[in-house]
């Protein structure tokens, strides 16, 4: 019999040799299963149901039972200090690093959890020291980004960078985008003390730092400004037209007041409406619009607006053109023009600006949200246009 037949009799013996494998294995699953105690089960269905307290209280039982299960005692630690009960969750966490008996992997972890109950607790300083002594490449990552948390929340900015420099060498994971945040913030610090020079370098750093990012550029261009320097200002804010064209609306009344001093307002008109070609945004067609009405007269203004109309999604930007329209309506009209931008206004201000990562909605821009304390999340969002997505 050549290779090929007996090839094509071995499918048998490798069906059969899996056949038992799998019978052996599903034995074992059955047995262990029958190990597992009721009350295990009975707190991982109140957990999966999202019923917190009743885990609590069987898991709370099943620990006084096996005082002896690590992996239990985290557990219920951690479910004390999610329900906010961080006496309990420090008192259970403290009595893990107490044992003799832990692991270096387990001793860490407990160091890390009891660090993290003490920074929920707003114990910053004692947090602190439990964060530093964390050791082992499993928890190092976590200490540190608690640690950078906590000197923001402290607004200690340059300790704050040390950590997250060191976060990116551990991890590799880039946190350019936060230390230039954190620079910024030493930089206007260093303007409330009258310290310009050292301002100006903080945001400089911020941008060798992270070149695209967008905060340091409008902060840099509003202290040039301060100081007279119009047009090194619109020089700043025009390299957001390359990389983050949507924070454009940021500045744009500050734009206006550059050129206004330089003499160049047209040249302002004109660049803006180059601006909303590519990137529509309710601010910058508020501000370009009005411009227009200035410089251009209301005609000129009228027909840019209908652009915009043609163009644009988002016709909460055309209450000025209502207003105007107010000023020759007759009584019957005007309540509808008046009906027209209340409606208008509602849905502004309904929409505002929105985290993309809580969905906190906020009526201003912020850096970082005020509810999840994330950065660049209020990401300014550009109109949509007709016929794109």
């Amino acid at each position: 019999m050549d290779f090929e037949n007996w090839w094509l009799l071995s499918f048998p013996l490798f069906f059969l040799l899996g056949w038992l494998a799998a019978k052996i294995d599903v034995k074992e699953l059955v047995n262990e299963t029958r190990r597992i105690p009721s009350t295990y089960i009975e707190g991982l269905n109140f957990l999966l149901n999202e019923e917190k307290d009743k885990a609590i209280e069987v898991l709370v039982k099943l620990s006084l039972a096996e005082p002896d299960s690590v992996e239990l005692q985290f557990a219920v630690g951690v479910l004390f200090r999610d329900k906010g009960e961080m006496q309990r969750a420090l008192a259970v966490h403290q009595g893990l690093l107490d044992r003799p008996d832990l692991t270096s992997v387990q001793r860490n972890r407990a160091i890390l959890a009891v660090g993290q109950d003490f920074f929920k607790s707003g114990l910053y300083d004692r947090a602190e020291d439990f964060l530093k002594r964390v050791g082992g490449k499993e928890y190092v990552p976590e200490a540190l980004r608690l640690l950078t948390d906590l000197y923001v929340n402290q607004n200690d900015w340059m300790l704050a960078i040390e950590v997250a420099r060191k976060l990116q060498e551990t991890t590799g994971e880039s946190k350019k985008s936060e230390i230039a945040h954190f620079m910024v913030e030493i930089a206007l610090s260093c303007r409330e003390e009258e310290d310009h020079n050292q301002a100006l370098e903080w945001l400089y750093n911020a941008i060798d730092e992270n070149p695209e990012a967008p905060r340091p550029r409008v902060v840099l261009g509003d202290m040039l400004k301060a100081q007279g320097l119009y047009h090194e200002a619109i020089h700043e804010w025009s390299k957001l037209e390359s990389y983050a064209v949507g924070y454009m609306g940021l500045v744009t009344d500050s734009l206006i007041e550059c050129h206004y001093k330089l003499g160049t307002q047209n040249q302002c008109l004109g660049n803006f409406k180059k601006i909303i070609e590519v990137a529509p945004n309710h601010d910058l067609l508020v501000r370009t619009y009005k411009l227009s009405v200035e410089l251009e007269g209301h005609e000129a203004a009228r027909d840019l607006a209908r652009t915009f109309l043609k163009k644009t999604l988002d016709v909460t930007w055309a209450i000025p053109i209502l207003d105007l329209i107010k000023k020759d309506a007759d009584d019957t009209f005007l309540e509808d023009v008046n009906l027209l931008i209340e409606v208008t206004e509602k849905h502004r201000q309904d929409s505002g600006h929105v985290c993309d990562s809580c969905g906190f909605r906020a009526q201003a821009h912020y850096w970082r949200c005020p509810a999840c304390r994330l950065l660049d999340t209020y990401v300014p969002s550009t109109t949509q246009v007709r016929g794109k997505a």
